[in-house]
């Protein structure tokens, strides 16, 4: 869970920080004096909401609040200072540093080399995000009209930024080097999106599985068989019903019948009657 908070620092009048003591931060800027965390002390600590800013929260605490006080707010990770003057919180650098073991760069930093880079390049600001400290270069001869590149603490490359800075924009590319397992997550749906495609294309998309997905009572009876029916080569062949006989003709039954009777009577059987058997038997 990210941590939302505010923390109220004064200056501590037993350092070297006594001097800053009721200055504004114009008479701050004008003296070039240096405002660190080891020439405060700790004052108060309380909860903020997502969408709270340092003036709203100034607003609520002022009556608490001297000129010189410095305003620390932790929004989601991200470490912000203000130094608290009449007017409004006014945003600083180089309050909290995080003196991180092994760190290449500071605040002071200057003539320092980029890879990729040409010429020498200087501090502008720093900020922490998630507890690690990232650095704001400037190009020490083109100043604003050349980009600027932010660090991390060891000098590793973070991302190429304008002349906004620390706007919104870097500051999430800042959280995707911090979190590279966040950086690709519409590539990740994408992937998701695929993998379920093959889900399903394993389970009915071939052709044997669609063919037979509307006709098979599940996936389990899905074998190249529609319904589970023999193959072609498999079917038992049905015997294929006898052809009926030949009808006999009614005209041969009736001459048939008048020679059976006129041999019975012993009459002669009629001249053309014997003809007409002949030519019947000659037609077989």
């Amino acid at each position: 869970m990210k941590i939302n908070q505010f923390a109220l620092y004064r200056v501590n009048k037993m350092t070297a920080g006594r001097k800053l003591w009721h200055l504004s931060y114009n008479e701050v800027r004008e003296k070039n004096f240096a405002v660190r965390v080891e020439f405060y002390r700790h004052m108060m600590v309380g909860e903020m909401k997502p969408d709270e800013t340092a003036n709203d929260i100034w607003k609520q605490i002022r009556n608490k609040t001297e000129v010189s006080d410095i305003l620390v707010l932790n929004h989601e990770g991200e470490i912000s200072c203000f130094y608290l003057s009449d007017d409004h919180p006014r945003r600083i650098s180089g309050f909290i540093s995080m003196g991180t073991t092994g760190s290449v760069l500071s605040v002071d930093t200057r003539d320092y080399k980029i890879d990729g880079y040409s010429g020498n390049w200087r501090v502008t600001d720093y900020i922490i995000i998630d507890g690690k400290q990232f650095y704001l270069l400037e190009h020490q001869e083109f100043r604003e009209q050349a980009a600027r590149i932010i660090l991390d603490s060891y000098g590793k490359y973070v991302a190429e930024t304008g002349i906004g800075g620390f706007d919104e924009t870097a500051k999430q590319k800042i959280r995707e080097h911090i979190h590279p397992e966040d950086k690709y997550p519409e590539r990740m749906k994408q992937l998701q999106i695929k993998m379920e495609l093959y889900q399903k294309y394993f389970q009915n998309g071939m052709y044997e599985r669609s063919h037979e997905s509307g006709t098979e009572a599940n996936y389990d009876m899905v074998d190249g068989q529609v319904n589970n029916q023999k193959k072609a080569a498999e079917k038992v062949q049905k015997p294929v019903a006898n052809r009926p006989k030949k009808r006999t003709s009614v005209i041969r039954k009736l001459h048939e019948k008048q020679i059976a009777i006129a041999k019975r009577s012993g009459k002669p059987v009629p001249r053309y009657l014997e003809q007409q058997m002949v030519q019947e038997r000659s037609r077989k």
